[in-house]
């Protein structure tokens, strides 16, 4: 299902470049932004809210228009903390997370008054001790540590760093309730970039199961129970679609969490909310031939585009939706690589790609890519400007 990506028409897309002044240049929808939404929302547990997490795009025009749409943000530094209150969202729906924090972070966010993961013991005394210090209270969410299930029903989970260990939950737990911070939830994030919808049922069922389980252990009157979203956005042509008619239906099956679970659930997404709202648009510098291979090179490179690159889509992965602005009259001629302006071979954009006859000064526009875009990309590399970002 790829009809979810909206692009801008070409006339937008050569308006949108004149408002920028100069390409390269990310350009988010916010009638996109809505439709994502309104489909992860269908998608989701029945009642629960929805998060944004600002690590998939943090720019303030996004994270301002997502403000009014769901339900609460979720952060990774101090300066996506000050973005997320910018945008006016209260401080008790959002969630500073991370596996490892600095006092400085500790401090910031506990003064913010914004919730606050706990990873560890040492990270539990770290934020008790910070407390004291300001003499605040504060409100802790416990992330417990869950392996990543396989990417197919059948596929074996796999370990990771995130959370606490089942062997130090009741420490963590005996550390925040001898102190002023209450548990107010607990996070249970098992991964992302999932487009099965049976992998990604089975994940909420059990993490809701060992969510309610800490809960009944440890006596906690919870607040929010967070378990992650999962949710593929589709990067390249060859990705797995998502199954979201499968998620959506399940929302029908009686077994499944749904809007009559005690537990007071949240579902957390950043890719496939803002990345069928984001198209990058580039001019074309120059063209050539070396063999049997034709070049497009643009001014826009790995170091604004890091997802579509050749060290992230890698071979195999397939290749980046890529249109020629204002060419629904010129014939596809043969197969290009689209490659950047760095002095770099890994500054390949698209290695593959049907496309017509292109000119010096051509735009060309690369679609679903509003997730993991600027702040993903080696922006210093080469010491170039650094990409443009607007909201329409």
């Amino acid at each position: 299902m790829r009809n979810e990506i909206i692009t801008p028409t070409d006339r937008e897309a050569q308006l949108l470049v004149h408002r920028a002044g100069r390409t390269p240049v990310y350009t988010y929808s916010r009638a996109a932004l809505r439709d994502a939404v309104e489909r992860v929302r269908a998608a989701s547990v029945l009642g629960a809210d929805i998060y944004y997490s600002l690590k998939a795009n943090p720019y303030a025009g996004v994270v301002n228009a997502l403000s009014t749409l769901v339900d609460g943000f979720d952060v990774c530094s101090l300066a996506e903390m000050e973005t997320a209150l910018n945008a006016g969202m209260p401080p008790d729906k959002v969630l500073f997370t991370g596996p490892a924090k600095s006092r400085e972070e500790a401090a910031a966010a506990l003064a913010a008054q914004v919730a606050v993961t706990v990873e560890s013991p040492r990270q539990a005394r770290l934020f008790v001790e910070t407390a004291v210090e300001l003499g605040v209270n504060g409100r802790t969410v416990v992330r417990l540590n869950t392996p990543y299930p396989g990417r197919t029903p059948a596929a074996a989970p796999y370990p990771n760093q995130f959370g606490v260990s089942q062997d130090d939950v009741a420490e963590v737990m005996d550390i925040l309730r001898a102190s002023s911070l209450s548990v107010a939830g607990l996070q249970l994030f098992w991964g992302s970039q999932y487009s099965d919808a049976d992998v990604i049922l089975a994940a909420r069922k059990a993490m809701t199961e060992q969510a309610r389980a800490c809960a009944d252990q440890f006596g906690l009157e919870l607040d929010l129970v967070s378990i992650g979203g999962g949710i593929a956005m589709p990067w390249c042509d060859a990705d797995p679609a998502v199954d979201w008619a499968g998620l959506k239906a399940a929302n029908l099956d009686p077994g499944l969490p749904n809007g009559n679970d005690p537990l007071p659930l949240v579902c957390e997404y950043g890719r496939s909310i803002v990345g069928p709202a984001g198209s990058l648009l580039t001019t074309v510098l120059d063209t050539k031939s070396i063999g049997d291979r034709r070049y497009v090179l643009v001014d826009a490179g790995m170091n604004h585009v890091l997802i579509a690159s050749r060290l992230v889509a890698g071979a195999g992965r397939g290749e980046p939706r890529v249109r020629v602005v204002g060419a629904q009259e010129r014939a596809i001629t043969s197969r290009a690589c689209v490659t950047g302006p760095l002095c770099s071979q890994l500054d390949m954009l698209a290695e593959d790609i049907q496309l017509p006859e292109v000119e010096t000064g051509d735009l060309l526009l690369f679609s679903g890519l509003g997730a993991y875009g600027p702040t993903f990309s080696p922006s210093g590399f080469l010491s170039r400007d650094k990409v443009r970002e607007i909201i329409f």
